[in-house]
């Protein structure tokens, strides 16, 4: 088989961790968001967002907009993208791990960024919440179902599975002795209605899920065990209406999937 053509989209954001797909300027394209997780020039703990030309497949690169310029330091992990405040505008998120290979002081921390009115201007800080060391993932949904939209986050490099109330960011527990969930699913996993969510957790060699009552209180379902995974994936693997969980085993070195009993 010939290979696929390779097509640059950008080599300026350095250290890349987190990549998103989202349509960020609402144009009806898709955009992508990354982030600089790294202190490397020239644009170092940043945040950014990738936007298409118009022809993609001719263009030499990507159009690049730093929304968070040197606003994310602490070696920022992954990003959520959703519509935190209501606005009508798609908001980012991200978490930073911090420890001793960043730059003292810096990182465990979780914290969105509210889009202006021009996504191509600098965005809005607000941290949720610092003094979370190992702090990796986390993703805007309505997890009490009363219509704001709350996070749900991991510490994958550190323990425990949490979520954020909205309007005052309380904190709740999902799972708090988890060690390393270093990835996150977050949708509706039994199709019952409300969101539910999924990790692997790295440090206990074990992949589970997390069923939501549609209030915010969860119980833990282990679906595997024996496994070392870095991500994860909620996928209808077999086609039969109901979301497996796809998972890429770093310390196991394996590819595996976990088929749903559901249906």
């Amino acid at each position: 088989t010939s290979r696929w053509k390779y097509h640059l989209i950008d080599d300026k954001v350095n250290g890349i961790h987190g990549l998103l797909k989202g349509d960020v300027d609402k144009d009806g394209q898709f955009d992508l968001l990354a982030n600089s997780a790294q202190p490397l020039d020239p644009y170092p703990d940043s945040l950014a967002w990738l936007k298409p030309p118009q022809n993609p497949r001719k263009a030499d690169r990507w159009h690049r907009y730093i929304f968070a310029n040197k606003d994310a330091p602490g070696l920022s992990h992954y990003l959520g993208f959703g519509d935190v405040n209501g606005d009508g505008r798609p908001d980012a998120s991200s978490a930073a791990k911090g420890g001793p290979q960043a730059i003292p002081g810096t990182g465990e921390w979780f914290a969105w960024w509210e889009a202006p009115a021009d996504p191509r201007k600098p965005w809005e800080k607000h941290l949720l919440a610092d003094k979370q060391p190992g702090a990796t993932n986390i993703m805007p949904a309505d997890v009490n179902g009363d219509g704001k939209v709350d996070f749900i986050a991991s510490r994958g490099h550190g323990r425990g599975v949490i979520w954020f109330e909205n309007p005052n960011w309380k904190i709740h527990a999902i799972h708090k002795t988890l060690k390393e969930p270093h990835c996150l699913t977050v949708t509706d996993m039994d199709g019952d209605g409300d969101i539910d969510a999924a990790t692997c957790a790295y440090g206990d060699e074990i992949c589970a899920w997390f069923e939501n009552d549609g209030k915010g209180q969860f119980k833990t379902h282990i679906v595997g065990t024996e496994q070392q995974a870095y991500d994860i994936r909620s996928v209808d693997m077999d086609k039969d209406g109901d979301l497996d969980l796809l998972v890429a085993g770093r310390g196991t070195k394996n590819v595996v999937w976990y088929e749903s009993p559901i249906k």
